[in-house]
């Protein structure tokens, strides 16, 4: 009987890790697909660089929406009803930007699917973090962050042949609506899931307010703010535009700019298989260190390349798919991880929604500000910027370190 009773509670475990990285990875999947359907949306509606700016930044906008809110609901009404409605959410505005009329209709549309985007980052690795033991959690929670690399490099995947064998009009709108049909499935799955046992035994003390975020220490907040906001910065900064910039440099065509991205994304996932075996062995912090290091010390090896004319795209794609590899291995696999482990549970969706928000804000100041640098600097200046930010993610994470690996999650405000 009693291993009975442990058999199912595995099956129920991993389908509530198997649901929450589906989330994950349709997250993914739209965060990323603006970056191939930028290519057709240029040519069909004539876009500036500010529109394609606005663009690519719009799902990203709404998503530090979408964590704020979403994480503070889910600390007061629970986990399963806010990744129900995150996904109904998802699934109406997917179809809607699907079937867009003009330019400032699909802006609108992918910005709400950002506010689902953004209660996802919230709600699911908060849930997954309750159900796991502390031996393996740091395992459990990469199988989700694994799952956004498979729904980026599905993105490049579908993309490159469907934008280049269809007309601009429809390629986009198909790129956008293959997103429904996961999340349908998703939702249906989301329904039979239980409530988290934490959460309930927490929500039913009326004593513990989730917003006393006062209670907790300065250090806390640092750790699980800045360094996302590094990591975001460099990531979807250099990931939404590489596309665009790799074809405008003159390096590749339309095809083989998207499935360079796509390869560069793929290294990323990589990278997480790397570490989900070493995270609850290593630890979090160091991890996440020497990530951040190695990978703006490639990023600086390619700027240096450029700017003595070493202009071979191989060479530059190698070495962005060996950065790539160092981030994913390190921030972009912890950092979604951390503030779900370090905050408590009457506040733990809230922190990492206000995480998420900020490495948002993190990511559209990333796509502004490194296509400003291409505009005055080419393609070298951009790789020292976002070079520059991967060492300074180094820095903080070390120098604000927490380490919380084996740990035991707290239910209790200190």
């Amino acid at each position: 009987m009693h291993r009975s009773t442990v058999q199912s509670d595995e099956i129920l475990f991993r389908k509530i890790r198997t649901v929450s990285g589906l989330g994950i990875l349709l997250d993914g999947y739209n965060l990323s697909v603006i970056a191939v359907t930028l290519i057709p949306l240029t040519k069909q509606f004539h876009l500036t660089s500010a529109q394609m700016g606005l663009l690519a930044s719009a799902t990203l906008g709404g998503s530090i929406i979408g964590g704020l809110a979403a994480g503070v609901l889910a600390d007061r009404y629970g986990r399963k009803t806010l990744l129900i409605w995150d996904l109904i959410i998802f699934i109406a505005f997917s179809a809607l930007s699907a079937l867009a009329s003009d330019y400032l209709w699909v802006v609108l549309a992918r910005f709400v699917v950002g506010l689902a985007i953004g209660a996802d980052y919230a709600i699911s690795p908060t849930y997954v973090a309750e159900f796991a033991v502390p031996k393996t959690r740091g395992f459990h929670m990469s199988y989700i962050w694994l799952a956004w690399s498979v729904g980026a490099v599905g993105s490049f995947a579908l993309g490159a042949p469907i934008v280049n064998s269809m007309a601009p009009g429809i390629s986009w709108r198909l790129m956008f609506f293959f997103a429904v049909i996961p999340a349908s499935i998703g939702l249906i799955m989301r329904h039979q899931l239980p409530e988290s046992p934490r959460w309930q035994k927490v929500h039913s003390n009326t004593n513990v307010s989730s917003m006393h975020l006062r209670q907790s220490p300065f250090r806390l907040w640092f750790l699980a703010m800045v360094p996302w906001f590094l990591l975001d910065f460099t990531s979807y900064g250099l990931g939404l535009l590489l596309p665009v910039l790799l074809k405008s440099n003159g390096f590749t065509s339309t095809t083989g700019s998207i499935l360079g991205t796509g390869l560069a994304a793929l290294f990323g996932g990589l990278g997480t298989l790397w570490a989900m075996k070493r995270l609850d062995r290593i630890g979090r912090i160091r991890i996440q260190v020497r990530g951040f290091f190695l990978s703006g010390f490639v990023l600086f090896i390619l700027a240096v390349s450029l700017w003595l004319h070493f202009r071979l795209f191989i060479v530059l794609l190698a070495g962005l798919m060996v950065a790539n590899f160092f981030s994913g291995s390190g921030p972009g696999t912890t950092c979604g991880i951390i503030p779900a482990e370090i905050f408590p549970t009457p506040q733990r969706a809230t922190a990492l929604g206000i995480a998420t928000a900020f490495s948002r804000i993190g990511a559209i100041v990333g796509v502004f500000v490194l296509g400003f640098a291409e505009v005055h600097f080419r393609l070298a200046g951009v790789l020292v910027i976002a070079g520059f930010a991967s060492v300074l993610g180094a820095v903080v994470s070390w120098y604000w370190q927490v380490e919380p690996n084996q740990s035991t999650l707290s239910d209790t405000l200190s």
